[in-house]
């Protein structure tokens, strides 16, 4: 989720008139009988134009110390101090020292609201503009728990700004929704509810201030929904988003997600789970007509959920238009995968013929020769099982090569052809987990053993 990482320009320009407006006569009012006077000493008004030419000269430390030694001089609860803490946040502000700039910010606020130096529209720039010190401040830390304080800060002070019913910007708005979301998720493991509803509200509200709203009050609406789990919600959202925004690919994959979300949600439900299956299918389709979600990973994507829902005829349909178009990734596990999908719908001459052209694919690969002996075998077809577990050993690039020698050796005593069986059972028997290889290799000797006498036999 995006956060609101500086602050506007907006913010900084509603300051420029604090320093032009130093030295200018202040009219003198009172805002209680006892309150002090909303004027500013003589003392202070001759420093103005010193501090405006520091300033001008961007020799900001030598302003700061001024003020600092004026503020020393002063009432706590003058108008003298309240002047120059604002134009003591300006300073900072102007040198980009946000979190100096606080502190004398919220003097001049407080000294504003307790005796009303402030004008109202000018305390309300103020209480928005330190929610976004206090936020940027705390943003600027990757430490959660030493953003929490900052983070509170800038909900606080939001909140005595909302109070008011402003009238926002969409900019205004932007940072308020953020700002609320931000500080609901900063702990992961206890999420906000409450606060986070309230930056989903104000979110929609952001909506409505333009024609066309920018799309992170979308996406910051979309998040919303999701912390808080409610997936229908924010597949309906992403529904929309799509059909406003049917170009943006992050869109379409995000309702993808969020149908297998919440298709996973559903797995002890199987009529529910098949049916946001199959939205998560028609999502990834109607991408790709778009030409989105239109990359290897996602066509195998799209063929797994066919599989997960049993679909196996589309499955195997499309992962092997998808093998020989390019649409899915020419590998030999997935021609593997394609001839294995064939077996499972007992078609299993049409799986030796993907796998002998896997072979050609992959002519190092004496794996695919094995699962083509093995798949002969399963059809009674020995002189061919034997001759495709044979290439298997002779080009090597195994998973086991004890097993393909025991499977070689057992058919070949199939055969009788027993010398040859009995170097590969031989050979098994050197692997110490190669269970029975050592009883195959004495029921050959018995057989070539029994041969041979019937031979001798015969010869006599």
């Amino acid at each position: 989720m995006a956060v609101f990482h500086s602050l506007p320009r907006s913010s900084k320009a509603r300051w420029a008139a604090i320093l032009l407006a130093l030295g200018a006569p202040v009219a003198v009012t009172h805002a209680q009988q006892d309150a002090p006077k909303k004027e500013i000493s003589d003392k202070v008004a001759e420093q103005f134009a010193k501090i405006r030419e520091l300033t001008d000269a961007k020799n900001y430390d030598a302003a700061l110390k001024i003020i600092d030694d004026l503020s020393r001089g002063v009432s706590s609860n003058s108008y003298d101090l309240a002047v120059l803490s604002q134009v003591k946040a300006q300073v900072l502000l102007t040198n980009n020292n946000y979190a100096a700039a606080i502190p004398p910010l919220e003097t001049a606020v407080r000294l504003g609201e307790t005796y009303e130096f402030l004008e109202p529209r000018q305390l309300q720039e103020y209480l928005m503009l330190l929610s976004q010190l206090h936020f940027q401040v705390a943003v600027s830390s990757k430490n959660p728990v030493e953003q929490r304080p900052g983070m509170d800060k800038a909900v606080e002070y939001l909140r005595r700004y909302l109070s008011k019913d402003p009238k926002l910007t969409p900019e205004s708005q932007l940072y308020v929704a953020q700002a609320l979301y931000q500080r609901a998720t900063i702990d992961e493991q206890n999420i906000d509810t409450q606060m986070l509803k309230e930056a989903r509200d104000q979110a929609e509200k952001g909506l409505l201030l333009s024609i066309k709203p920018r799309d992170t009050f979308y996406v910051l609406i979309l998040a919303a929904l999701q912390q808080d789990g409610r997936d229908e919600e924010a597949a309906e959202f992403l529904e929309l988003l799509v059909k406003q925004n049917p170009t943006n690919r992050q869109y379409w994959q995000q309702l993808a997600f969020t149908y297998l979300n919440l298709a996973e949600k559903e797995k002890n439900n199987p009529d529910r789970a098949y049916d946001w299956n199959v939205r998560t299918i028609l999502t990834i389709e109607r991408a790709q007509e778009l030409g989105i979600m239109d990359t290897p990973r996602d066509h195998f994507n799209l063929i797994g959920i066919y599989f997960n829902i049993q679909r196996f005829d589309q499955a195997v349909e499309l992962l092997e238009q998808g093998l020989k178009n390019g649409k899915v990734e020419s590998t030999q596990r997935n021609w593997e995968l394609l001839a294995s999908s064939y077996q499972q719908i007992h078609k299993e001459f049409k799986a030796i013929e993907v796998l002998n052209e896997a072979a050609k694919l992959f002519p190092e690969a004496g794996q695919i020769e094995f699962t083509i002996a093995q798949t002969y075998y399963m059809l009674d077809k020995m002189e061919d099982a034997y001759r495709h577990a044979v290439a298997g050993l002779r080009k090597g690039n195994l998973d086991k090569r004890s097993t393909v020698l025991l499977f070689a050796a057992y058919v070949g005593y199939e055969l009788r052809k027993y010398e040859d069986a009995l170097k590969f059972a031989e050979e098994a028997s050197k692997d110490p987990e190669a269970e029975n290889a050592e009883r195959l290799v004495k029921a050959i000797r018995d057989s070539i053993e029994e041969r041979e006498q019937a031979l001798k036999a015969k010869a006599f």
